[in-house]
This record gives structure tokens, C-alpha cells and sequence, in this order.
């Protein structure tokens, strides 16, 4: 049985759409180049409205009498690719419910300048079409098998690393997985690819392994270039597997067999499987409760968002702006701080060049001090809060905007000493 996927199940925001990946591609005899320059020029002449009108979703790229699928309100570049937030219809939901249609082809050009007569070129948007015959992969699937998520015993086919201490960094071990993988980008994998990606989990889903939520546990990472199984993944898993930080959702007997790998993995950094009955018993009686050791691990990552928070503290305390040498102010500041704690190391870095690339109007010799703000006054952040809800626009943009707009705000924690 086939059933559609809640898109808030799927992707970062509730109907937001890939409709682009990023790669290169040959298609009729010609090499086609998605890069960020590429992409970005498309979003760039959607949100300028280079077309003159709304652009449609159509079904297989044809324009009828029943009208449109959905209505493209937004685009957005992002690490894989171009991604579209569609607005459905009445007949584009129940085209995507009933599964009538799985992917989304887009239509790039083409359309006739309202201003200027010309025929505009493929870095325009004239259309998406809800489609079962996609020319790129990796696109969003709008409905997907029933999830069917089986134990998967390929991580004891790899080395244990002997160092037991080996810092485990899912996020970071997912990075130089892939690249293990394939030099491809995701998009480009096949069924070879997916099969080596799978090895690094105790658990995945079998009717759906294309999808990178189809695999649970990792317990692999690539160190000095070799697959080695990580004793504190081990452990962590078995601590998830016993409801630490919220448990895993999968049926009780695929987590029964996956405890039972796992345990195997754990005695193999003990020399487990070599044991008697006897000597087992004791040796697991000796280990470290996986539930204290998570509790460990969770706090040695609050001492670490700690540090980072001082870190990103100092970093910003640092800045000065114009010529007036004006510092962040110590509100706008904190708040920084606790947005940029929440992100990854990639996404901080983002973030924090945008602070530094903002362009504040110059204060010449005014000297500034520290007062307490009126709570009840305008702040960036809420006029940045603003502009993004209005404008469609991402966090990064919004403050952008918001400082370039109304630089007094930046400020507004200070007063001027004469």
C-alpha cells in the first residue's frame, strides 16, 4: 500500500518543494551546470517578478481548463538545491493525496518579457508541472511506500575502533559518510550508493531507501579513512534504545533485534564474544549504565553550548561599526548569542558573516553608552521578525534588511554622550 507523506514529516517547512538539485547533468546532448550562481539567479528574477505574473504548478505541463495545481509563493537556495513553496489548490491536493503524481518537473524560460518584448532565458521560472517522469533525481517525492523498517546487522562487518574514548559527532560522521560514499552528490545516487550508505546503521527502512530519514542509529564513522564502529555510538544507541533522550520510534521487535547487535557490538571492545556465559554476566554487570553515560554525554554538550555562548559572546563584543567605533549593542547582542548557540557549526558561520558584512550608517564622533532599552520600543529582532513574515524572507535576510532599513535600532541601547 501506498500512501502520501505529511510534508511537515518530510521537509523542513510544510510545503516546501526541491525542485532543482544542484549538480551537473547532460541531457540531450548538452552538459546543464545547477550551481549556487545559477540557482541564485533564478530566485533573484523570481523575487524581482521578472515574469510579470504569478508562476502555476500545471499537471504534466499542460495548461487546461480545470486551472492550476498550486501557485509558487517563494524560493529558497539551499545546501542540495532549489527548493519552491507551492501554495496547492483544491485539485493540486487532491492530485498529490490520491498519488495521482509523485515528483515535480520545472519549466525555465522561455515566456515573452512583459516590458520589453524579449524572450526570457532559463534563469527565469515560468512554471512547475506535477509529473511521474522526472528528469532529475533527488527531487521531493510527494508520496512514498508504507515505512517497513527492519534490524540490519551490516556495521559488524566493520573494525571496532580500539580507542574507546573516540569522540562520536553524528552530525560531523554523517559528512565524511557521504563522502565515503560517493564523490556524487546525493542526487545523482543509485541503488549501489544507497546500499554502501546503509551500512553505518542498525536500522533502516526497506520500502523507502532513497529517503536519508529511512535510516536510524548510526554507529560507523570514518576514521584516517576506514570504516570503524565507535564504542560511545554504541552505547548511545543502547542508551536510546532504553528511552534516553526520548527514545526511537520503531516497532518493539525491530528495536529488540537491534538491541541484540548492538550488545554484540559492545562486547566485541571487550573481547565479549570470546567469553563464557559466566564471564559475560560479569563483564556486562562491569559496563557503564548506557543511561549514565548518556547522562554524561548530555552534559559535557551543555559545558560545550556554554563555551560556544561565551565564545560567540566575545566574537561579538569585538565588533565595531563605522568609523564611530559603536559596538553591538548588549540586548541585540544576547540575542545573537542564543540564536547563534542553537545552530550548527556551518550555519553560526552563515550567520555570522552576515553581522559583519551589515552596513550601518556612520556615527562620526558621537560617543555611545550602555542604557536600559524600553521594553515596550521597536527592536531589531522584532522588526526583523516582521519583515520576514511580510517579505517571505529567511532569518540571515531578514536581519540584513532590518539593519540596512532602520540602523537606529541597532543602537537603540545606547544613548549619546555629548
Amino acid at each position: 500500500m501506498v500512501k502520501p507523506i505529511e510534508f511537515v514529516e518530510v521537509l523542513s517547512f510544510a510545503d516546501w518543494i526541491k525542485i532543482l538539485p544542484k549538480g551537473v547533468f547532460k541531457r540531450d546532448g548538452r552538459t546543464i551546470k545547477l550551481d549556487d550562481a545559477f540557482l541564485m539567479a533564478i530566485k533573484r528574477n523570481f523575487d524581482n517578478q521578472i515574469l510579470g505574473r504569478d508562476v502555476p504548478v500545471n499537471f504534466e505541463h499542460q495548461y487546461t481548463a480545470l486551472g492550476a495545481a498550486g501557485w509558487v509563493k517563494a524560493l529558497e537556495v539551499r545546501e542540495d538545491g532549489l527548493y519552491a513553496l507551492i501554495e496547492w489548490t483544491d485539485i493540486g491536493k487532491e492530485a498529490t493525496e490520491k498519488q495521482r503524481f509523485k515528483y515535480v518537473s520545472v519549466e525555465l524560460g522561455g515566456a515573452v518579457d512583459p516590458k520589453t518584448g524579449k524572450v526570457l532565458g532559463e534563469d527565469v521560472l515560468t512554471g512547475i508541472a506535477l509529473t511521474n517522469r522526472p528528469f532529475f533525481k533527488g527531487l521531493t517525492a510527494l508520496a512514498a511506500a508504507d515505512p517497513d523498517w527492519t534490524a540490519n546487522d551490516d556495521p559488524t562487518q566493520f573494525p571496532i575502533h580500539e580507542d574507546r574514548g573516540h569522540e562520536w559527532d553524528a552530525d560531523a560522521s554523517e559528512r565524511r559518510w557521504r563522502r565515503w560514499v560517493s564523490e556524487k552528490d546525493p542526487s545523482e545516487w543509485g541503488s549501489e550508493e544507497w546500499r554502501k550508505y546503509r551500512r553505518r546503521f542498525l536500522a533502516y527502512d526497506k520500502a523507502n531507501p532513497d529517503l536519508f530519514s529511512s535510516y536510524k542509529l548510526p554507529v560507523v564513522d570514518i576514521v584516517n579513512g576506514q570504516p570503524r564502529v565507535i564504542f560511545r555510538a554504541v552505547v548511545a544507541v543502547l542508551a536510546v534504545l532504553a528511552g534516553a533522550r526520548g527514545g526511537v520510534d520503531l516497532p518493539s521487535d525491530v528495536k529488540e533485534r537491534v538491541r541484540s547487535i548492538a550488545e554484540r557490538l559492545r562486547n566485541k571492545f571487550e573481547g565479549g564474544e570470546n567469553m563464557s556465559e559466566e564471564k559475560k554476566i560479569a563483564h556486562d554487570q562491569s559496563l557503564l549504565d548506557p543511561a549514565k553515560v548518556v547522562a554524561l554525554e548530555q552534559e559535557v554538550q551543555r559545558l560545550k553550548a556554554e563555551q560556544r555562548k561565551r565564545q560567540f559572546a566575545d566574537e561579538l563584543s569585538s565588533l565595531r561599526f563605522s568609523e564611530g567605533k559603536v559596538a553591538l549593542a548588549p540586548l541585540s547582542r544576547n540575542k545573537f548569542v542564543e540564536v547563534l548557540a542553537e545552530l550548527n557549526d556551518e550555519l553560526a558561520g552563515k550567520l555570522m558573516d552576515a553581522i559583519k558584512s551589515i552596513q550601518f550608517v556612520s556615527l562620526g564622533e558621537l560617543g555611545f553608552s550602555a542604557t536600559k532599552p524600553d521594553e515596550k520600543s521597536e527592536t531589531l529582532q522584532s522588526y526583523a521578525e516582521k519583515i520576514a513574515r511580510e517579505r517571505n524572507l529567511n532569518f540571515i535576510e531578514a536581519i540584513r534588511v532590518a539593519a540596512s532599513e532602520r540602523p537606529e535600532l541597532v543602537f537603540s541601547e545606547y544613548k549619546v554622550q555629548k
